[in-house]
């Protein structure tokens, strides 16, 4: 019975290493495929660049020379650590967070209960569907027909998929005096969870840039051993061509936010496309400065030890009229990488052979 039993969980542990390979396989895979329609110029990377690279990554894992090649001709700017995609996703975000918390942690209709304290201010709640119940902005049950009724009598609300809505998924806009969607078929669109909040009116410098949609900064920032905080890259996602989302993979496009604020002279779309001014409005984006933008820096270094499973996260936070930070969305697992290396360089800068020691053990591929 003791030798079953001892065969049985082994069988069982050798299933579970086979799934965790597969899912990584999986997400290796999903990273790659990104570039699928993208040809990469045979002159981007010379033989010595290629010897770079290899011989950088060489103590931790052989690099997919694709990406450089993408970062290297879309920025016109080589450098052998631009941290190739598939090793983020697969290797440093999963060490770094722990997904399985995330998974069960990271639903925005909770997250009115579990940030409140962290001293950010969040978007208005109207009213939530969980599980298929809705309920009111208390967590009060309420009926459809009730649900239908605030989210009316609001004029205008965003519906967001309330888990696993990554790069703009599962976002719908709803406005009454312009007619924009019918709120039963977004819902039923949605599914079963569901946060529905009032639009935000964003600070007035941000609004200048992209009328249409909230542009938002997206933070990168790491939980040290110590209980330090370090801020990696931050960008601004703005929309373009009238679109109510930002998302760099809804056709919005990015640019880099430098230590002061000011935003850099150019700007991506999520395929590397550059432009030197918004092609909306015109304004050159080195002519802004994100205001309030030490605070938001700080408030972040504040909050993210209150996230300590989660040691690279991803925020998103838009600017309130008043210029106060309000918090979207924190991305514990599954940060994107590519609007960060276009924008701003190697993600990780003088860094990158502390982070990647750490982990992968210094581990040598022969």
């Amino acid at each position: 019975m003791v030798l079953v039993s001892s065969m049985i969980h082994s069988f069982l542990s050798c299933l579970s290493v086979v799934n965790i390979k597969y899912k990584k396989w999986r997400l290796k895979v999903w990273a790659r495929n990104k570039l699928k329609d993208y040809v990469p110029d045979p002159g981007v990377l010379t033989a010595s660049r290629r010897k770079e690279i290899i011989d950088f990554f060489k103590p931790y894992a052989r690099p997919y020379i694709k990406f450089n090649q993408f970062y290297t001709e879309k920025t016109g700017r080589f450098y052998a650590d631009y941290i190739p995609d598939d090793m983020y996703i697969t290797a440093i975000d999963q060490y770094y967070n722990d997904w399985d918390k995330a998974v069960k942690l990271d639903d925005k209709c909770y997250y009115d209960r579990l940030f409140s304290y962290m001293g950010f201010k969040q978007p208005e709640t109207l009213c939530y569907r969980i599980n298929g119940l809705w309920l009111d902005r208390d967590y009060l049950p309420i009926t459809s027909d009730n649900a239908y009724k605030i989210i009316n009598d609001a004029g205008a609300a965003f519906f967001k998929k309330s888990v696993e809505s990554e790069g703009g998924y599962g976002v719908y806009y709803f406005n009454k005096a312009g007619n924009i969607g019918n709120i039963s078929s977004i819902a039923a669109k949605i599914g079963d969870n569901i946060i529905v909040q009032r639009p935000i009116k964003q600070s007035p410098v941000l609004a200048k840039i992209n009328t249409s949609s909230v542009n938002t900064i997206r933070m990168l920032s790491m939980l040290n051993r110590d209980g330090s905080v370090k801020i990696y890259s931050s960008i601004l996602r703005m929309g373009v061509n009238g679109s109510c989302v930002d998302n760099a993979s809804s056709g919005g496009i990015t640019c880099g936010i430098m230590s002061d604020g000011r935003l850099k002279d150019r700007a991506f779309t999520a395929k590397g496309v550059r432009f030197d001014r918004h092609p909306d409005s015109k304004i050159c984006f080195d002519t802004v400065v994100i205001p309030n933008f030490g605070s938001i820096c700080e408030m972040v270094r504040k909050a993210h030890p209150q996230l300590a499973n989660f040691r690279l996260l991803s925020w998103d936070i838009a600017l309130g009229q008043d210029n106060e930070p309000i918090l979207l969305e924190i991305n514990m697992r599954f940060g994107q990488l590519d609007f960060h290396q276009l924008n701003n360089g190697p993600v990780f800068g003088e860094d990158t052979i502390k982070i990647l020691d750490e982990v992968f053990g210094k581990k040598t591929i022969k």
